[in-house]
């Protein structure tokens, strides 16, 4: 068999331990025998010290670098360094959006706020964490002092009525999408407590998800948009990793099986 690494960090790693053994059941129906790694227990010379050179790793983790490392090496990474250091960057995100030609949420400089509330967030935050609304410049002098020692980025408070969609992409292939609506909060992260239902793309939608897609040549990410009261949506960030929670709920799709065919296939396999 060929091996292969599923590669994350400790604490995601017992969080999604149930998805890991999953995907290391579908693996082996490819003859792949993909192999848990947990990052902080390992250095980058793990390949070349411990174990022959993988088929792949796919990198569940936030760490950049040591994709970058391993596609030195001639070790393909789903998803590239590309995609897992822009995907963990929203201020370089939406920057990266609107030269496609997505419509995005826009950035505002501190210096021409005009009005609040405003929305303040780390450029490296997720789960909705690292995400506060400010109703005042004082409370907005307030968490930059909190985060002083963070990249922070602002935003105008788009009213959306706590709701927001999410695209998961396989390739370039759609799997599924939802409506979040958020819980007594701003946010809509099902995590914390929101109400989740299936959404149906337009035409244009998918356009734009498969602009994006292609642009980026992603693997697996999930693309979250704010839906506004009128239909039309603000691409929001993009998650890398990303969270199926919502989308095992909704879809009957055997989700470790769709990434492993993905995978094999790419690898032409």
């Amino acid at each position: 068999m060929k091996n292969a690494y599923l590669l994350y960090e400790r604490q995601d790693a017992e969080k999604n331990q149930v998805f890991a053994e999953q995907m290391i059941e579908a693996a082996k129906k490819h003859e792949v025998e993909l192999s848990l790694v947990i990052l902080d227990e390992i250095d980058i010379d793990f390949w070349d010290t411990t174990h022959r050179q993988p088929l792949f790793v796919w990198n569940r983790t936030r760490n950049a670098k040591i994709a970058k490392k391993l596609e030195l090496k001639g070790i393909k990474v789903f998803n590239s360094s590309f995609v897992n250091e822009l995907a963990n960057d929203k201020k370089s995100t939406l920057q990266f959006a609107q030269l496609q030609g997505i419509p995005s949420v826009p950035m505002l400089l501190k210096e021409r706020i005009q009005q609040y509330p405003v929305i303040i967030k780390t450029v490296d935050g997720h789960g909705g964490n690292e995400v506060a609304l400010c109703n005042s410049e004082d409370e907005l002098k307030s968490y930059q002092s909190k985060w002083h020692h963070r990249k922070i980025m602002i935003q105008p408070y788009i009213e959306t009525h706590s709701t927001d969609v999410r695209v998961w992409i396989v390739g370039p292939e759609i799997i599924g999408a939802v409506k979040r609506k958020g819980s007594h909060d701003f946010r809509s992260n099902y995590t914390l407590g929101g109400s989740i239902e299936k959404y149906e793309l337009s035409k244009e939608q998918c356009l734009q998800v498969g602009t994006l897609q292609k642009a980026l040549k992603s693997d697996y990410i999930g693309i979250d948009f704010l839906l506004l009261p009128d239909g039309d949506w603000l691409l929001n960030e993009i998650e890398d990793p990303v969270g199926a929670r919502s989308f095992y709920n909704l879809y009957e799709e055997d989700l470790p099986s769709i990434l492993m065919e993905y995978f094999v296939e790419e690898l032409g396999l």
